[in-house]
């Protein structure tokens, strides 16, 4: 089986020739009568950017299936659970709901009848962000190598997990068939963004390459296309990091997305709490800027809690009871299909009462299904982690690095790396407190 490999940089087009080598080899007769081609990505929001991307190309209409490892891993054991040994179930049985299944379709890519079965319907597998993969969902793609052709991207510097150790993955990728080295960014020609991703990328010092300018006893660091600083926000005094952020929103043409490494940090909370409600003031015209409308861009689970942390669930309670207390809530799309999912059981099943886990079960799964789908809720700029903005682009950048940002100094520099190569015009990275500019990630340890 054929297998094309594609390691670059961010930015330098992995996913875009990711697709084009595909559509070469749908276009070669890769797929045959009924066949479609198989994409696979570790993240759920990764699956839809990459499902739009196939979508948007008449090569692959009505001929492709974009999956998660972990929905592609449910439906492979449920569809063979006839060969799940009671010695590979107590394996997995530790493992949790997304883990758990991967194990078990790891263990069933070592039958040969499975390999072949899978492609029969999927001669030809897609696999982004590979750098991703723990060891279940790599031996499931060893599994498929042996019997469909592969075409899979991936860059190490661009694994987001502490201590996971990519070498055995990468050098599998590697030595796995052709492997394409992608040397040109694509993504932005701003000069400034390009020096200070490849001084994090090498582990240099990033202020080196930028240039400094100081005002009134502060310094900030400067090229084109990026600007670092640090301000002396703390709890009490968060309206510094406010101006801020407010003033980086005022200067830029397009929206802006802000990222951070820890969203609960409660300077940074704060603060983008001002910038939606307060008005700014630039002191040397007098000219108003702000408040700035901001929408946080949140994991599933996250987004379904922040609907309900403010209801006090009962334990347990009729429908009636149920549909008055969320009724408020109906304007969010995931509590009105709750509030309906309920409606049905009542009238279909004669179900009384729910529990407040039943409940919660059902506005979780509304928001992952509505979050799959595409649809989401939201105003004005957005605020995510760094990590729930891996393998996505945007205009403007603005990156808050807090003291509370942990892990080891590699990490760290994987982090902010990540957060920077998202921009493609403009990134200023604001970090929170004093002198934190010479240790890692902005210097060498």
């Amino acid at each position: 089986m054929t297998f094309d490999f594609f390691e670059g940089a961010a930015g330098t087009g992995k996913t875009y020739n990711l697709v084009s080598r595909a559509g070469e080899l749908v276009l070669d007769g890769s797929l045959g009568e009924g066949q479609k081609l198989l994409a696979l990505t570790f993240m759920n929001g990764a699956r839809r950017r990459l499902d739009a991307r196939l979508g948007e190309n008449p090569t692959f209409r009505r001929r492709f299936d974009c999956q998660t490892f972990d929905v592609f891993a449910r439906t492979l054991a449920a569809r063979r659970r006839s060969l799940i040994t009671p010695e590979l179930q107590e394996q997995v049985a530790t493992l949790n709901e997304f883990d758990g299944p991967c194990a078990l379709a790891a263990g069933l890519m070592e039958h040969e009848s499975v390999r072949q079965w899978v492609a029969r319907s999927f001669p030809l597998v897609l696999v982004d962000e590979a750098q991703d993969l723990d060891e279940h969902r790599m031996c499931i793609l060893q599994g498929l190598s042996q019997s469909c052709r592969i075409v899979a991207a991936a860059d190490a510097f661009q694994c987001l997990y502490d201590g996971r150790d990519t070498a055995p993955l990468m050098g599998w990728l590697e030595g796995a068939g052709q492997t394409h080295r992608l040397t040109k960014v694509q993504r932005t020609q701003q000069q400034g963004l390009l020096t200070a991703a490849l001084a994090l990328r090498e582990g240099w010092d990033v202020k080196a390459p930028l240039a400094a300018k100081a005002y009134k006893n502060r310094t900030t660091w400067n090229g084109a296309g990026f600007r670092l600083l640090d301000v002396p926000a703390t709890n009490a005094n968060h309206a510094l990091l406010a101006w801020s952020i407010a003033n980086e929103i005022a200067q830029r043409q397009g929206p802006v997305v802000i990222l951070t490494p820890d969203a609960g940090n409660a300077i940074i909370c704060a603060a983008l709490n001002t910038v939606q409600t307060k008005p700014h003031k630039w002191k040397k015209t007098g000219a108003t800027f702000g408040p700035y409308a901001l929408a946080w861009d949140r994991h599933d689970n996250e987004e379904a809690d922040g609907l309900l942390g403010d209801i006090a669930l009962p334990e347990a309670a009729s429908y009636a009871d149920l549909r008055a207390l969320l009724t408020p809530l109906a304007g969010h799309a995931a509590i009105a299909q709750a509030i309906n999912r309920m409606d049905r059981l009542r009238r279909a099943h004669g179900q009384a009462v729910f529990t407040a886990a039943k409940v919660t079960e059902f506005v979780r799964e509304s928001v992952r299904n509505r979050l799959r789908q595409g649809f989401r809720q939201q105003h004005g700029h957005l605020a995510m982690t760094i990590q729930r903005a891996k393998n996505r682009e945007f205009p403007n950048v603005i990156v808050l690095w807090p003291h509370t940002a942990t892990g080891s100094a590699e990490h760290l520099r994987r982090l902010l790396y990540n957060a920077i190569t998202r921009a493609q015009n403009h990134c200023t990275v604001i970090v929170l407190g004093q002198n934190r500019l010479n240790t890692p990630p902005f210097a060498p340890a």
